[in-house]
């Protein structure tokens, strides 16, 4: 007993989180703030990350890089309410691949495009540009978050970036409208319940858990150092499937639309960008750090995949046709190699530099 509360004590100055705490927040106050929106960054939070050896495009960079979330929970500089008139501001909405987490806060996208139009005065004002990323987020989280979040910001502009997350969520959701499956029912807390609360205020319980979680929690858990290799090993020691589930775009559709419909009431400029997915890629260092075909507990056919992903930004292009939106077609502009990404759709350092000229020259064109 001694030795383990001498224990605890040393692991009180190297905390890892409660796995449980969101639930212990909730437990007595309903989560009135965040009902609306899914997925969140609280404000001004700063982390720093790093990356494994042998990671993609990684191999020179930073030994640790720096996230830092502003005073409305972006990524970005500071946001000033209300909005400076000699400002033009852009929000980018979409999953990890805007997100970024492992390329600091200097090198994302969004800085880079930031730069790179403010060096050439675009729109005679200084651009900030606002990354509202989220790891995770597919369509109906992009929706609530210009719609609860951004639209009251004043932005000028958006960009949203979105695609692989509703591969997934459209084979295997089976609560699209997003009804509460849970009733609310009365129940009576017992000992084991009050214990668990209890233990996971200690540091021994929490490790624990971490150590012994299940195997699909591991593959979606996020780490302050990238864990890929172990991603991909969960994910290649299991059988592939060739018979994906059917997909019906409707709904993916009906959201961009409504996405359309909120930025033209608002006067608002709106880009949409194709998802650049590398699984049908022939190239084998790229393959060997695909870990993302893995989704529900099954390893599905990764070229199979990418054609689910590639009728998406079919869908994408031809929604915003009609409404004329212009689309900057990522998946064309930019390889599907190891210079640009590493692994099945995130960028490295370099790619994010690309995306970011890229997407400033596109932007700039079509305001000539």
């Amino acid at each position: 007993m001694v030795l383990i509360v001498l224990i605890e004590i040393i692991l009180q100055f190297f905390p890892v989180p409660d796995p449980y705490e969101a639930t212990k927040k909730n437990m007595f106050i309903p989560a009135v703030g965040n009902m609306y929106i899914e997925s969140q960054f609280e404000p001004n939070t700063k982390l720093e990350f790093a990356t494994e050896d042998g990671l993609l495009g990684f191999e020179n960079y930073k030994e640790k890089t720096n996230f830092t979330i502003n005073n409305v929970g972006f990524r970005g500089d500071k946001l000033k309410m209300p909005k400076p008139n000699n400002e033009y501001r852009i929000f980018a909405i979409g999953g990890s691949s805007t997100e970024s987490l492992y390329v600091d806060d200097a090198d994302v996208w969004t800085q880079v495009l930031q730069d790179n139009l403010n060096r050439d005065n675009y729109q005679n004002k200084t651009v900030k540009v606002y990354n509202a990323g989220k790891s995770g987020d597919n369509i109906q989280d992009h929706v609530a978050m210009l719609s609860h979040r951004i639209i009251h910001l004043q932005p000028d502009e958006v960009i949203v970036f979105c695609g692989i997350n509703d591969v997934t969520r459209l084979m295997l959701d089976k609560n699209p409208l997003k009804f509460n499956s849970k009733q609310n029912v009365d129940t009576e807390i017992g000992f084991s319940q009050v214990l668990s609360i209890f233990l996971y205020e200690f540091q021994i319980p929490r490790r624990l858990y971490y150590a012994f979680k299940s195997e699909e929690d591991a593959l979606e858990t996020i780490e302050i150092e990238s864990k890929y290799k172990k991603k991909v090993e969960k994910t290649k020691s299991r059988p592939i499937e060739n018979q994906l589930p059917t997909t019906d775009y409707g709904n993916y559709a009906n959201k961009l639309k409504t996405l359309i419909g909120i930025c033209q009431a608002n006067d608002i400029k709106l880009i949409f960008a194709t998802q650049v997915v590398t699984w049908d890629t022939e190239e084998e260092a790229l393959q060997n750090w695909h870990w993302m075909t893995s989704r529900g507990g099954v390893r599905y056919n990764a070229k199979m995949l990418q054609q689910k992903v590639d009728s998406i930004n079919d869908v994408t292009v031809r929604e915003s046709m009609k409404f004329s939106i212009p689309v900057f077609k990522t998946d064309s502009i930019i390889s599907k190699t190891s210079n640009y990404l590493y692994d099945d759709c995130h960028f490295n350092p370099l790619g994010n530099k690309k995306m970011g000229d890229e997407l400033a020259t596109f932007i700039k064109t079509l305001n000539q």
